[in-house]
């Protein structure tokens, strides 16, 4: 197939055509369509189901979370005149085998911010497949258009039920957990007190209650899951075009109860609407970003609601198809997919969010999937909250929520921070720097752990901390400055200190770096642990670095020579013993390479932000950044379209490839390019 990409001041809109009309052993095109709730559609352009979160409806029934995968397609049988059916589906059986016509059928596949859209031939007849998802609702309308013919069409549509958790899948002989009650315009299908309901326009409903043969789910399989499913068939809906050039389009609309099934969701665009607020505030703030505007068009598939207190407040979904919202990765991309577009009220609603769960001077490193308390296992996350709060309060102007609600919740961050909370997290009254955890947590964003292994081991003194500590010091000191000096003059105090310690315990002239780590000495002291990473990034990127512009430097040259990839860094130095070329296997292998070498795309956020600042914002500075990031922004038209993945493999396959891993797309993968990529433009 090729891809074809619209102008960067067009919709974002993606076209695949020409395929070979054969299944190829590389990973399927990926889509993704959100509901702005945390639900969501994803599939492949082929269109197989390849993942178990592959459908055209997750919805989230305690938005954002608690998502349960309700209809995982719709089997399309087109038959013309007196000719044979030809089913338009395609399905990779338990076997192997390939069931269906649809990829051999497939002539053409668009994706745009809002809409997925296959155009099939059939015996001369265009049959074109056009999906839909509701705006904050969980529901979706999948449209059929056919278009002239010079014998009438028939149509049969089979709707593919699952109605189960999106982690899960589907055994056999399970067609008496489902009830189905039907009439001629709609069925409802109901499964552990969940339903789905579904009505079209143009047909009648057949009920025909059955398990459909078993499908594999080969993505699933490549990562040690459960890689096959049987769905259920409740029936199908029937239509019949006659010979003609008139314009024949049933829909068929499918949501959770309570949401309402709506064939006229296709006929208005609410997200699509919304989106061109967006775009208009982005272009008013940055009139000559406009190539960015598939970034902006990326980044607000992330933001979605969350009530707190009463309130539908915004929040971050780190990742899909399978993350939640987190804390670490909604503070990190705050600038990149909320601040960068002039979406101020988002951002304070999320900041208020994380703010009203501030708890022992920490906020929540995630949110439970299952709608149970915050979980808190994060050193890191509340330093990127003093961080974010600055970031909004330069850029809106906005006085009264910063005094008023953010800088409380800073202060308790710092106070805590200085007392000490969970987590053995405390400020070191020795050298006035922070140490976390033990070896059996991990607290810093390289948190893998599996089985009770603990993959990176930073407990202790790390390097992105720190300079995250000092940083964050010197950001509250200023805020506080005017009304409360004696307090600023004590952060500041502290900040020396901090800073001091930090240049004194991490950086490493003779080796020309910094160390990652820093560890407990049996005999007393701390000594940095082996293995050199690319944290040390953070202290030359951070606006209130802890390092001179020499040492920025310094960092900026050793982490390109042994880091910098096209599509982000590296996370472990491939010289190490423990470092891992490939993201692949099981989950416990997977979890093993994630940041043993797995590249990671949002790095390239601080890195840039660092060759800027050891460059004093120079033009060449600012040309080398921009260069730096046109590998990773020119993949939005590759993977899942329109979108930046969460990892690479560190190295090449035999192919000369690197193969994006892991979630389809990634918050802090699209906000932080965004975010520096901009800084790269204006200076």
């Amino acid at each position: 197939m090729t891809l074809h990409k619209t102008p960067p001041l067009g919709a974002s809109a993606f076209i695949v055509e020409r395929f070979d009309g054969h299944l190829r052993p590389s990973p399927d095109t990926e889509w993704l369509l959100s509901t702005g709730n945390g639900g969501f559609a994803m599939g492949t352009a082929s269109p197989l189901n390849r993942r178990k979160y592959h459908a055209l409806l997750v919805g989230s029934t305690n938005p954002p979370v608690e998502r349960l995968s309700a209809l995982a397609g719709v089997d399309v049988v087109v038959r013309v005149g007196e000719g044979a059916p030809t089913d338009l589906s395609t399905h990779r059986l338990a076997d192997g085998s390939i069931a269906g016509a649809g990829v051999s059928r497939l002539v053409r596949f668009e994706k745009s911010p809002t809409r997925a859209k296959w155009l099939f031939l059939c015996d001369g007849v265009e049959i074109t497949l056009e999906l839909g998802v509701g705006w904050r609702q969980n529901s979706c309308a999948l449209g059929v258009r056919v278009g002239p013919r010079g014998a009438p069409v028939a149509l049969t549509l089979t709707p593919r039920v699952t109605l189960r958790d999106f982690h899960a899948t589907l055994a056999q002989n399970h067609a008496g957990a489902y009830r189905v009650e039907s009439s001629d315009q709609g069925v409802r299908v109901t499964r552990d007190a969940r339903t789905l309901v579904m009505a079209c326009t143009h047909g009648r409903f057949v009920p025909s209650p059955r398990v459909a043969p078993a499908v594999l789910l080969d993505f699933e399989r490549e990562r040690a899951q459960d890689d096959t499913e049987c769905v259920f068939l409740p029936g199908s809906f029937d239509f019949s075009a006659p010979a003609g050039a008139g314009l024949f389009a049933p829909v068929l609309a499918a949501a959770l109860e309570p949401a309402r099934a709506d064939p006229m969701l296709l006929e208005r665009d609410e997200r699509a609407a919304h989106l061109s607020r967006v775009r208009a505030s982005f272009l008013r703030l940055h009139p000559g970003a406009g190539s960015l505007l598939p970034l902006v068009d990326a980044a607000d598939d992330f933001l979605v609601d969350r009530t707190v207190d009463g309130r539908v407040l915004k929040t971050v979904i780190a990742g899909y198809p399978w993350f939640a919202d987190w804390g670490r990765d909604t503070m990190i991309s705050m600038v990149g997919l909320m601040i960068a577009s002039g979406r101020f009220d988002d951002a304070r609603g999320c900041l208020s969010a994380f703010a009203r769960y501030v708890d022992g001077g920490m906020i929540p490193n995630h949110f439970d999937d299952y709608g149970g308390p915050p979980h808190y296992n994060t050193v890191d996350a509340s330093l990127w909250f003093l961080h974010a709060c600055a970031e909004y309060r330069r850029a809106s102007a906005d006085e009264p929520t910063f005094h008023d609600l953010l800088l409380p919740a800073c202060l308790e961050i710092v106070e805590r921070y200085r007392q000490g909370t969970r987590f053995g997290i405390r400020n070191d009254p020795a050298d006035a720097l922070i140490e976390a955890g033990d070896q059996t947590t991990q607290l810093t964003w390289m948190d893998a752990k599996r089985d009770g292994v603990v993959f990176t081991p930073r407990h202790g003194k790390a390097v992105e901390i720190n300079a995250l500590w000092h940083h964050g010091l010197r950001l509250v000191a200023r805020a506080v400055s005017e009304k409360k000096p004696a307090w600023a003059a004590e952060f500041d105090a502290l900040a020396d200190r901090a800073g001091a310690s930090f240049r004194a315990l991490f950086v490493d002239e003779r080796a020309g770096r910094l160390h990652d780590c820093l560890q407990r000495r049996a005999t007393g002291g701390w000594a940095p642990v082996p293995g050199i990473r690319p944290n040390q990034v953070f202290a030359a990127a951070l606006e209130y670095s802890p390092l001179s512009l020499a040492q920025r430097r310094m960092v900026v040259r050793d982490v390109e020579r042994r880091f910098l990839t096209p599509f982000g860094l590296r996370t472990l130095d491939p010289a190490d013993p423990a470092y891992q070329p490939r993201f692949e296997g099981d989950m416990m292998s997977r979890d093993r390479a994630y940041h043993n070498g797995t590249v990671w795309p949002w790095l390239l956020g601080p890195y840039c932000e660092a060759v800027l600042r050891a460059g004093q914002f120079s033009s060449d500075a600012r040309a080398e950044v921009l260069r730096t990031l046109s590998p990773l922004l020119a993949t939005l038209s590759t993977g899942c379209l329109g979108q930046i993945g969460e990892v690479y493999d560190a190295e090449p396959d035999q192919h000369g490839v690197r193969r994006e891993q892991a979630c389809v797309a990634q918050a802090w993968s699209v906000a932080e390019p965004l975010r520096v990529a901009l800084m790269a433009m204006e200076g």
